[in-house]
Parts: C-alpha cells; sequence; structure tokens
C-alpha cells in the first residue's frame, strides 16, 4: 500500500514538473539558487555500544561495557532548505524526525554538503556528507546526541523546477539515552550519573523530492 501511493505521488510530481516553467540557472539572481525538499527513509541500525556509570537510589554503582551487533528498523523524515554554490556545490540545512535504535526517536537539526559531478541539473550520481545535532523527541532536557553520515545516490531530473534522488549512505550517533535505575524503575537523576555514553551504526536508504 505504501509503495502504490508512493508510485502515485511519483506519477503526479512528474506530471506537474514537466508543466512547470524552467527556473533560471545558479548564473541568474541568488535567490533562483534556493532549493527546498522533503525526504523520506528507512534506516536499519547493525551495530552498537553503551557505556555507562551510575549510582542506584539505594547508593550501589551500577556500570556495564557492551557493544556488538544491534538490529533495530526506524523511519526518518526531514525537510530540507539548500542554496546552490554552483552548478555542483549544494548546501542544505535539514531538520525533522529520525529513529535511530530501539525505541529511540530524535528531532535532528543538521547542514548536509552535496556534491554532484556532472551537474545537480543533470541526471546523475551525487555524494553527500551531513553533521549536525539531535534531541530526544520524548524530552528536550539532557545532553544533546551528535549526528553524522555520508553517501551517495542518484538524481533524476524532472525539469528545471523538480527533481527526485535515491540515496544510500551510512548514519553515526553518539547518545546520552535516558537510564533506568533497577530499583525504583524511573530514570536516574542526572547528579547520580557518572557516565552515559552510547553509539549507533546504520545503514539509510532513502526518497527525496526537491523544487
Amino acid at each position: 500500500m505504501m509503495g502504490r501511493k508512493l508510485l502515485i505521488i511519483i506519477i503526479l510530481l512528474s506530471s506537474f514538473a514537466a508543466s512547470a516553467p524552467a527556473r533560471v540557472l545558479p548564473s541568474g539572481p541568488p535567490f533562483n539558487r534556493f532549493r527546498v525538499g522533503v525526504e523520506w527513509g528507512y534506516t536499519q541500525c547493525i551495530f552498537g555500544y553503551r557505556d555507562y556509570n551510575f549510582f542506584s537510589e539505594e547508593g550501589y554503582r551500577v556500570y556495564d561495557r557492551s557493544y556488538g551487533f544491534h538490529w533495530a528498523s526506524n523511519a526518518q523524515l526531514t525537510l530540507q532548505v539548500g542554496y546552490a554554490l554552483g552548478e555542483r556545490h549544494l548546501v542544505s540545512l535539514l531538520g525533522g524526525y529520525i529513529g535511530m535504535g530501539k525505541d529511540n526517536r530524535l528531532i535532528p537539526v543538521a547542514a548536509r554538503y552535496t556534491f554532484f559531478p556532472r551537474s545537480l541539473y543533470e541526471d546523475g550520481v551525487f555524494a553527500y556528507a551531513q553533521a549536525g545535532a539531535a534531541w530526544h523527541f520524548y524530552s528536550m532536557a539532557g545532553q544533546t546526541a551528535l549526528l553524522g553520515a555520508g553517501g551517495a545516490g542518484y538524481r533524476f531530473r524532472l525539469s528545471d523546477d523538480c527533481s527526485i534522488d535515491l540515496l544510500v549512505g551510512l548514519k553515526y550517533l553518539r547518545d546520552h539515552p535516558k537510564l533506568i535505575d533497577p530499583d525504583r524503575g524511573i530514570n536516574v537523576p542526572e547528579h547520580n550519573i557518572r557516565k552515559n555514553v552510547a553509539g549507533y551504526c546504520a545503514l539509510d536508504i532513502s526518497i527525496a523530492v526537491s523544487f
């Protein structure tokens, strides 16, 4: 059902783009270089580690360090605003919703750089890298998570106004998730935490539509 809806959206966008007037290329006025888009994707977490150390409410120390394969599936949805530095270079600011790990949902804000060997106004491959911060969806309190990603994709130009991108990449999140006190089953207070670090590595597959 989701695949059928996505196909219908792509067909409608193609029809709209075919009838839309062409925009001025980057040699025109600066405001013509702005791009907006939406990206939807699937995230498959493949590796994770935890390193935490805290005092329980009963006064004893709890610590653990573990790493290994960590399988968890999530979705992501981001909105983007970009600016073309030239025909091969695009910088973007993106934000929205991502899942990373088990029951771990975040609000990211990141900067992305995309390089198009041919041109961002032509069909072809591209490479991208991004970095930024993320905050837990259930609470904006606590330490900020760090987010990085990189990968490659292929752009299908529908017109000067619209394109569809297919992307594949790797994403890494250095996080500070909530800790649960083993005695009371509640979140561990910040003043009882000595160390709380988690890391996740995931494979991203996504599709983006930009205008």
